[in-house]
């Protein structure tokens, strides 16, 4: 039986300030169904409902050895009230440059954050998301919200 279903779309948003890229691969769909209970039939789903730990990876690169900031908002298309949605870094990736920050789940709002920030190009971050407050309550539907990373790079 098909309770609800979870649709995560990634859109990357071009740098800001001074040029530099960042481009990501990913995306979480997620079917949830009787497997997702807590205790079996009657119960309320399990919270929180994480994707893997390499649901998504961004490359960050063309930085020319500069410090930089990725930032991350979301636009919901259909999403619940109430239900929590949070993303976290789960790799360092690879390259030159160092990386700090993002390995503990941010809250996504509607509203930019910073979410984890480096030095020169890397490859390969990671990333892993995860849903809290889903209710076996809420409306069988397609849920849907879009992530939108932004690089800024200081001068």
């Amino acid at each position: 039986m098909r309770i609800h279903g979870l649709l995560l779309l990634f859109a990357c948003m071009l740098p800001c300030a001074q040029a530099a890229d960042i481009s990501l691969v990913g995306n979480w769909t997620k079917v949830i169904d009787s497997n997702d209970l807590a205790a079996g039939a009657g119960s309320d789903l399990s919270s929180p409902i994480r994707s893997s730990t390499a649901l998504a990876t961004i490359d960050i690169t063309n930085t020319h050895g500069k410090r930089w900031t990725v930032r991350v908002s979301k636009s919901d298309i259909n999403w619940p009230d109430g239900v929590d949605l949070a993303v976290r870094r789960t790799s360092d990736g690879t390259g030159a440059g160092t990386i700090w920050s993002g390995d503990t789940y941010l809250t996504l709002t509607g509203t930019r954050q910073v979410f984890f920030g480096g030095t020169d190009d890397r490859s390969g971050i990671q990333l892993q998301m995860k849903t809290q407050n889903l209710s076996v309550k809420d409306a069988p539907d397609i849920y849907s919200t879009t992530l939108n990373y932004r690089i800024r790079v200081s001068k």
